[in-house]
């Protein structure tokens, strides 16, 4: 057993699960009357891991069921989502909880609060006085279980959304450091995101965060949340999860297909400079770690792959300079510190999330990804019932269906052509489309 605290094994132990909690561990082959036995002989069990960084509704639609077994086939028993279009996170969250969906517990929030213009469709901008209000009223309404405030809000703004989000008991995180920390911002997503205050970058173009970011980190306590996306350089030494069955059978095709794409981009390219700026970013963590500060390990998948791409940061932080134990800890531990639950460690009272590993992955951290059984909540998951309907599931059958074309519904009036003869047609803002006032023809948007 690795209980998520110590860099060595414990060995010769039986764990008692009661209900959904680790009640005791006792010695191998101790008594324990009325108990279901799964054998773990020759494994190592670690407490479940958590991705930090994940937008389970980006594509969740695309996935189906598929996502939630992804993540669990990968051992990952937790997930937090930092922006989700708020209805559809709730009703995720609660059918997981009731245990009607199959997947991790699911931390999020809904959307990103930002200021006067936003990037993803689904984040919320607010300029207007009393806006703020209600949105945060919302979220209290809803049980976000965090606030993300997004990179044009005026300073002020965020430090009101982290005073009230704080007396609510909710952390908030965001792409800034400076002077965010200050207000008493509680992580930051990404190791170099996009910012809208040109000193509040942390991160060179090629991947380097100096003293005074280390140090800003470390002294705060903030979570550095990194999203290693230049880990995908590895696939090119490294095609073990892209080959695997689970993959095979819980990525859809069209991501199946991306997902070998990249790979075999990455064994045929020239990595040296990704593989360089993977190097610099992981130098830059690991020093967080040695001041005394926090790293918690997320990917922001599926802009990087779903599940694939956890294992795939924490092997770089192995292959760049972290102990295994180092790593392994990002992704538990420290996870479930940060979201304040009975996550991430393996002792009497702890929430039963747990993975049972073929080999050992404190000496081997690929052995992280080589999951028997997957335990979540207390109840025993094998590969086979993860994997179930998916397993023979043929292209043919995942292939979504084609919807015949509708015929063209008819033209508008503004495009009759009597309309038009008489000049007073114009260009419509919500068709995009224009008039040529030599042949008189209208333009729609697929023309222009």
């Amino acid at each position: 057993v690795w209980d998520g605290l110590s860099p060595k094994l414990r060995k010769g132990v039986d764990l008692v699960i009661v209900g959904n909690r680790i009640a005791d561990l006792v010695t191998s082959g101790a008594a324990v009357s009325d108990a279901k036995v799964v054998d773990a002989a020759g494994a190592t069990v670690i407490p479940g891991l958590v991705e930090m960084h994940a937008h389970r509704q980006m594509q969740g639609y695309g996935y189906g069921d598929r996502e939630g077994r992804l993540w669990l086939s990968l051992g990952v028993t937790t997930a937090r989502s930092p922006g989700s279009p708020a209805y559809h996170m709730a009703e995720d969250r609660e059918a997981i909880d009731a245990g009607l969906r199959l997947g991790p517990r699911y931390f999020s929030t809904g959307e990103a609060i930002d200021g006067g213009r936003i990037f993803y469709n689904f984040m919320r901008p607010v300029t207007e006085p009393g806006q703020m209000a209600l949105e945060l009223s919302r979220a209290k309404a809803l049980g976000y279980d965090l606030l993300k405030s997004y990179v044009r809000q005026p300073l002020q703004a965020q430090r009101d959304i982290t005073a009230w989000a704080h007396e609510e008991g909710i952390p908030v995180t965001s792409h800034y450091h400076y002077p965010a920390l200050n207000f008493g911002l509680d992580g930051m997503e990404h190791v170099g995101a996009t910012s809208r205050t040109g000193y509040s970058r942390t991160v060179s173009a090629l991947g380097v965060s100096y003293q005074d970011v280390t140090g800003l980190f470390a002294a705060s306590g903030a979570r550095r949340t990194p999203t290693l996306f230049t880990s995908s350089a590895l696939y090119g030494s490294d095609r073990s999860l892209v080959d695997d069955a689970r993959i095979k059978a819980l990525y859809p095709p069209w991501e199946y297909a991306k997902l070998q794409q990249r790979a075999a981009q990455a064994a045929a390219g020239d990595n040296s400079i990704l593989l360089t700026n993977l190097a610099n970013n992981i130098a830059h963590l690991k020093a967080i770690l040695d001041g005394g500060g926090r790293v918690v390990t997320g990917t922001d998948s599926p802009i990087d792959f779903n599940g694939v791409s956890l294992h795939m940061n924490l092997r770089a932080m192995v292959k760049f300079g972290m102990t295994p134990f180092e790593a392994l800890t990002t992704a538990t531990r420290y996870a479930g510190e940060f979201l304040d639950q009975p996550l991430g460690t393996i002792a009497p009272g702890m929430l039963a999330d747990l993975v049972v590993t073929a080999g050992n992955p404190l000496e081997r951290i690929e052995d992280a990804a080589a999951v028997r059984y997957v335990i979540k909540n207390g109840e025993v998951f094998d590969l086979p019932t993860i994997i179930g309907p998916f397993v023979a599931m043929t292209s043919a059958e995942a292939t979504p269906v084609r919807i015949a074309a509708r015929a063209a519904p008819p033209g508008l009036w503004w495009h009759d052509a009597a309309y038009v003869e008489s000049g007073r047609a114009a260009c419509c803002l919500d068709g995009f489309c224009a008039v040529d006032p030599g042949s008189r023809r209208i333009f729609r948007a697929t023309e222009v």
